[in-house]
């Protein structure tokens, strides 16, 4: 009888540790480890107020020599069509293509924020893209979509887009990279820095 008892008495054991179980897969398993992760968009400016701000604009530049930025319109240049900018060089001598409605303006970019100076174009004047023009454009900067992205060095495509002005142009998808500590380069140009938190993970719905 004792042996009988001490049987059943496992049997319901087994069981409640299979249903355990049971319950546990259903409900996603263990929690999630805790990871570190970007806390929002990394928004690289570009100016040239001071020494130290020209040498980021440059970093900032390098990391998307050759890519093309498009946008709907972009009213600092005066185009009221679908407009595309590709900057190209080097960081510390870009030039700037601009193209829109069929005519093409070719010219420098300096710094302090953007600095359009037209050399070569098919617009005429009074358009801010003839040649001779020199547009000022700000605010001119970089957004980085980081925010949510695992801080752990890994290289990872992310959206990013060039802001000229009030327009932002369609994404383009970069090589980023964020540290442990924050830092987010691009194409092995620090670009800007990023607040980091801690992702806690759950165990899912059971």
């Amino acid at each position: 009888m004792r042996s009988t008892l001490r049987i059943s008495k496992l049997s319901t054991k087994w069981a409640f540790s299979m249903a355990a179980a049971a319950v546990l897969v259903a409900c996603g398993g263990s929690p999630t480890p805790a990871v570190q992760v970007s806390a929002a968009t990394t928004t690289a400016t570009i100016s040239g107020a001071t020494p130290t701000a020209v040498a980021a604009a440059q970093a900032v530049v390098t990391s998307v020599l050759n890519q093309t930025f498009t946008y709907t319109t972009v009213p600092a240049f005066g185009t009221t069509a679908a407009t595309t900018v590709v900057l190209s060089g080097t960081g510390a001598a870009p030039i700037a293509t601009i193209v829109s409605a069929g005519k093409t303006a070719k010219g420098v970019l300096s710094f302090g924020s953007c600095i359009f100076t037209i050399t070569q174009s098919d617009f005429v004047a009074p358009s801010p893209l003839a040649v001779g023009t020199v547009t000022t454009v700000t605010p001119c900067a970089l957004d980085v979509q980081t925010a949510g992205t695992v801080a752990d060095g890994t290289t990872r495509n992310l959206n990013t887009d060039l802001v000229l002005g009030t327009v932002k142009s369609g994404n383009v998808s970069l090589p980023v990279v964020v540290s442990s500590t924050g830092t987010v380069t691009i194409g092995g140009q620090t670009v800007g820095t990023t607040p980091i938190v801690t992702s806690t993970g759950g165990t899912g719905g059971g």
